[in-house]
């Protein structure tokens, strides 16, 4: 058995009446959160060791009930997120065997990979302590389904509770529990026996309501994007002592906003990859300004075909990293996994470059997107900046960097702004500023869509 599935049983034997999740103004305490799951078992007995099963409620609370009484069962949850089209759901439950699917009446829905030869069973059983099959958010094409095991996350927030400092007993993260960071969350609180509060949608007016409400210490974990929607809120409150940023950056904008909102918090921004989960941290933006801070003491690393800079491609190595790739391979414990980032790092801080599949090649050198954004992010009023490739005869292609901000940049000033600390043709050739981009629902930028809508000539200016 599980080691989350033990703990929920010994929680609801000693603290029957502390609430267990919340999601919006539904809440459940460990006593019954446990009876729901022993109840919703029942109906869950024709379903095999192994099997695999779709989560498809619009309750989150029923989707979190189902999820735990599939393990029990010894049967696989697949998270699927109940906003997508029908369409991609049918693809998904085609392409990833999902045998069955439960929706919010517990009712089990046979599908047509039922009938299908169990092939899938000798890649399934290499994953030890399988907790679930995630699916990556990406902004174009099908879902990329994934193992993730229970040692894995567990081996996470031991670390993740080395940075909580406030002894938190309430865990908030408002995005949908299909989304990694949101399920994660849920998870570790119950897992430590805290309570858990949610969101079927995010909403950040309710959410603050959500959090000025509660009497005990409040750690929240969420994107970049939503922060910079609650900083905007008027707040009171004092029980927010911990904030856990992942998927994008802060830029000092935001920090300093969020720092001004809840003054008694700390903030860890987390950086990381669906692949290697966990890599390094910044607390409090102590880190050195250029980096994306502290690797994790339980993280190795290599970097691979570096260049005079030492600048190379960054692999990692860690007991946090997922098992792999559904239908590709399985990625046992401690195995070296290549992020698609070029890096490098000083003093145990880690220093991201440029994604392997952004680096630009203008007249012949290499130049690296994110050294060019960072500079630009730390200048006032400068919310967001990209910088993309443009095709060009001549050099192979130009950069263009593409900012959002209350700030107009003035192109001589900000060249001799970039010259102080990049070479000439890292400075971009153009600039243009933009009312919106596209955003992952990790909260980063989507860059492969950036790039079509200016191609296009379709970016709202």
């Amino acid at each position: 058995m599980l080691e989350i599935v033990k703990k929920l049983q010994i929680y609801s034997e000693e603290q029957p009446n502390v609430i267990a999740l919340q999601f919006d103004d539904e809440q459940i305490t460990y006593a019954e959160f446990y009876k729901a799951i022993k109840d919703a078992l029942d109906n869950f007995q024709e379903i095999s060791s192994g099997t695999r099963v779709g989560l498809l409620s619009d309750s989150p609370l029923m989707n979190m009930i189902h999820y735990f009484a599939v393990l029990m069962q010894e049967a696989v949850p697949c998270f699927l997120d109940a906003s997508w089209p029908t369409s991609t759901i049918d693809q998904l439950v085609d392409t990833y065997n999902i045998q069955y699917i439960v929706n919010g009446e517990t009712r089990l829905i046979k599908t047509q990979s039922l009938n299908l030869e169990d092939s899938f069973f000798e890649e399934q059983s290499q994953v030890n302590d399988l907790l679930h099959i995630g699916f990556t958010s990406g902004t174009t094409g099908l879902p990329k389904a994934y193992y993730r095991n229970e040692p894995s996350w567990l081996a996470s927030y031991i670390e993740n509770e080395k940075l909580l400092h406030h002894d938190e007993s309430i865990f908030i993260a408002p995005g949908p529990l299909a989304h990694s960071l949101s399920l994660y969350t849920c998870i570790y609180a119950l897992w430590s026996g805290r309570t858990f509060i949610g969101q079927q949608h995010f909403d950040a007016q309710q959410l603050m309501q959500h959090i000025q409400q509660q009497t005990q210490s409040i750690a929240l974990f969420l994107v970049p994007t939503m922060l910079s929607q609650l900083v905007h809120i008027p707040s009171e409150t004092k029980m927010l002592t911990s904030i856990l940023s992942s998927g994008a950056k802060l830029s000092p904008q935001l920090f300093q906003d969020v720092t001004t909102t809840f003054p008694q918090a700390n903030i860890i921004e987390f950086f990381g990859t669906s692949e290697a989960s966990f890599i390094s941290y910044n607390f409090n933006q102590t880190a050195p300004i250029d980096s994306v801070g502290q690797l994790f003491p339980n993280v190795s690393y290599q970097l691979e075909e570096q260049d005079s800079d030492q600048i190379g491609l960054l692999h990692v190595k860690s007991n946090m990293t997922f098992s792999g790739y559904v239908n590709r391979k399985v990625i046992q414990p401690e195995s070296w996994i290549e992020t698609g980032d070029y890096a490098y790092v000083k003093d145990q801080n880690l220093y991201l470059v440029s994604r392997k599949s952004e680096r630009l090649i203008i007249g012949g050198k290499n130049v690296y997107p994110t050294a060019v954004e960072q500079r630009v992010k730390q200048l006032d009023g400068i919310d967001e900046a990209v910088m993309i490739g443009e095709p060009h005869t001549r050099f192979g292609e130009i950069g263009v960097l593409i900012y959002m901000g209350h700030r107009e940049l003035d192109y001589l000033s900000l060249r001799r702004y970039l010259l102080q600390t990049l070479s000439r043709y890292e400075v971009p050739s153009k600039l243009v500023k933009v009312s919106t981009m596209p955003f992952t629902n990790s909260g980063k930028v989507a860059r492969g869509t950036l790039r079509e809508l200016y191609l296009k000539g379709e970016l709202e200016i």
